[in-house]
């Protein structure tokens, strides 16, 4: 019935993901809760430079340059981004060009996390191969992943259960969420602004949704990613790790404030 509607139509043009663009994902923007205002918040918004797989490119706020490792927002952010993923940047010596080794979502998070830096790790003098993973590698070596609640089309999501390789009173296990924004954020019970937990009110649920879906439809109809942490999992010898029905339940009482937007290129 939907055929008999375009009438004449003498050509149909369609396309899928990497056909008419070079398949390339790279993160253009992402927003972490500044701090509470009355029954909202104000965000700290941010724009990523560079469209490729190259760990080159800048964090802008306000356009102007900024420095990650002042942002505790931007350090969770990174942190989950490097953890919550299974994929890597590798250089390419024969081509001379970064690609990706897994899917591209998850490397365009692994370019972020390079072009943000946020434990400013000196990189000077770094050959290409060395340079691909740096600052995630800086990121693993702080945190063990011990395992993957894989992604399921009813949750709409993914998380990581890690341990600190030194816990001490600050660095404690954690569970990292991310996926559908509609689906982390609704699971969520707090926020993160600043270094402050605070409570996810109906309020500053809906300018967090709102700005998501400002971003989401505008003229380049930006894919998105809500990033979220639990701060007390429960014990991994309490979880059902066979019973993949069951991860939704782990992934309750979480903590977001933090959102990017991925173009394809």
């Amino acid at each position: 019935p939907s055929v008999g509607t375009l009438g004449c139509t003498s050509v149909i043009c369609s396309d899928k993901t990497g056909t008419l663009t070079t398949n390339q994902m790279s993160v253009c923007r992402m927003f972490i809760v500044d701090r509470v205002e009355g029954d909202s918040c104000c965000l700290n918004e941010f724009t990523v430079s560079g469209s490729t797989y190259a760990p080159v490119g800048d964090i802008y706020r306000d356009d102007k340059p900024v420095k990650c490792c002042m942002y505790d927002g931007l350090i969770e952010l990174a942190t989950i981004c490097a953890l919550c993923n299974d994929s890597s940047l590798d250089f390419n010596e024969t081509k001379g060009v970064y690609e990706k080794v897994g899917e591209a979502t998850e490397t365009a998070l692994t370019c972020l996390v390079e072009k943000m830096n946020v434990f400013d790790t000196d990189l000077k003098g770094l050959s290409k191969i060395e340079r691909a993973n740096a600052c995630n590698s800086v990121i693993k070596q702080l945190m063990r992943k011990e395992f993957t609640l894989e992604f399921s089309r009813d949750r709409k999501s993914m998380s990581v259960y890690c341990t600190p390789n030194k816990p001490s009173r600050t660095a404690m296990t954690k569970m990292f969420v991310k996926g559908a924004p509609e689906g982390v954020i609704d699971r969520c019970t707090h926020f993160r602004a600043g270094n402050m937990k605070v409570p996810l009110t109906p309020g500053i649920k809906q300018k967090i949704m709102s700005v998501i879906r400002e971003w989401g439809s505008g003229k380049d109809t930006l894919r998105c990613l809500a990033l979220a942490t639990h701060d007390n999992p429960m014990r991994k010898e309490e979880m059902k790790l066979e019973d993949s029905a069951s991860f939704i339940t782990y992934e309750v009482g979480l903590m977001s404030g933090r959102c990017f937007h991925h173009l394809e290129s």
